[in-house]
């Protein structure tokens, strides 16, 4: 075998096993009755949870629990490398302030008059607790008890501490390398170090990762760059920056249990539960222009002073009218899904209808959506691709220093793409 086959190879096997790992960042909530887990960034929804360190941000994390119950919540906070894999290198002690053996979420508040019953769990990071002393990437670990009193993992979620030592430049465009003004997107990007010490292998030390829309499933995996330029790294004509463009998300809103709101055909009660039923999608087989929120969702409810405890659950049943799609699996998309395309966010295929249909129990508010569907373990979107959508890259910078005992989140930023 050639060296250039082997080099080749490797290469192969190391961005296999890349977007491999990187799957394991994906929230996973394991407790059933959780749900809504929220991250922002000093009040506000990000594509991906990024706070600066040494900085006045805060991380606010929340979920709601289907009771009113009290139950203790716990949780842990694990440094991980670049592509999520535990840094076995660091101590505890090396990347927090303080390591108490564990750290109880005591800030909670029980729903008010809503026929799902709830309690409200959030907190804060850094806190006096627990402070973030180094930067990169963060595994955040919830545990509830079992019936026996012993602890078990009720959610696994990911957030990020930049030290914005790096400086970067990106744009978006849509003519690509393999079309133009059609069906994909392409990024530029250029990334200066000049603010890093002992950078001697640029190419190999210097690792960033692009999201689309917060996206990990379409995560271009650190690509190689294609050049360099003094003490920058470019990226121009990278195919691995190539992004299926897809369609603009779509999106209702539910602030009463009393009259239809956006995109609602009807609201019903059969008790215990009030069930909201959307329009009926069709696949859009061309662009229309609709300003959206990528996926976010915000809890909103006019019956009270707050949403985070006064907004009801209720079941939203979806309908994807369309004749049966090739593929696995047909499901709704949102930040607020986690990246999940198991149940319950999967859709089924009902022959008789011809029309994917079902229901998720869903807090009320705001929500961006979207329909894909996997196929050969790819995902497609349902509603095409189109170079004019709207859509927002991250890009996160790593140093990945020869040696070091662990990857530094050196930058990030976000650019979008809007047609003129």
């Amino acid at each position: 075998m050639t060296p250039k086959l082997l080099r080749h190879l490797a290469l192969s096997i190391l961005l296999t096993v890349a977007c491999s790992e990187a799957q394991g960042q994906k929230s996973v909530i394991s407790d059933p009755n959780i749900r809504t887990l929220q991250l922002s960034v000093n009040g506000k929804q990000l594509p991906v949870p990024v706070i600066r360190l040494n900085s006045d941000d805060r991380l606010e994390v929340s979920f709601d629990e289907l009771s009113h119950t009290y139950k203790r919540f716990t949780y842990k906070v694990e440094h991980v490398s670049a592509l999520f894999e535990q840094t076995e290198s660091l101590f505890e002690n090396d990347y927090l302030s303080s390591v108490p053996d564990e750290v109880v979420i005591e800030d909670y508040d029980q729903s008010m008059n809503t026929s799902v019953l709830y309690t409200h769990y959030r907190f804060s990071l850094p806190n006096v607790q627990v402070r973030p002393t180094l930067s990169g990437n963060y595994r955040l670990t919830v545990y509830g008890e079992n019936d026996e009193g012993d602890p078990q993992t009720a959610l696994v979620t990911y957030f990020y501490v930049s030290e914005e030592a790096a400086g970067s430049m990106a744009s978006a465009t849509t003519n690509t390398d393999i079309d133009w003004n059609d069906a994909h997107q392409q990024l530029s990007l250029e990334v200066n170090f000049s603010q890093l010490k002992n950078v001697r292998a640029p190419y190999d030390e210097i690792k960033v990762i692009v999201l689309q829309n917060g996206q990990w499933d379409k995560a271009a995996i650190f690509p190689q760059p294609t050049g360099q330029t003094g003490q920058s790294l470019v990226w121009q004509h990278s195919r691995e920056l190539i992004f299926p463009a897809g369609n603009e998300y779509r999106k209702f809103e539910i602030n009463s249990t009393r009259s239809p709101g956006l995109h609602i055909d009807n609201i019903k009660y059969f008790d215990p539960y009030y069930h909201v039923t959307l329009l009926t999608d069709k696949p859009r087989t061309n662009y229309l222009y609709d300003e959206d929120q990528n996926g976010i969702f915000v809890p909103l409810s006019n019956t009270g002073e707050s949403s985070d405890t006064e907004a009801d659950y209720v079941w939203v049943h979806f309908t994807l009218d369309t004749p049966q799609l090739p593929g696995e699996t047909v499901y709704v998309d949102g930040a607020w899904t986690y990246g999940q395309s198991a149940p319950p966010y999967a859709l089924t295929y009902r022959p008789k209808a011809q029309a994917y249909e079902g229901a998720i129990l869903l807090k009320q508010g705001y929500y961006s959506y979207q329909y894909l569907q996997k196929k050969d373990n790819a995902v497609q979107a349902v509603e095409g691709n189109f170079w004019q959508t709207e859509n927002e890259y991250t890009i996160l910078i790593y140093y990945c220093q020869t040696g070091s005992r662990y990857d530094r989140l050196v930058g990030w930023r976000t650019t979008s793409y809007r047609p003129q």
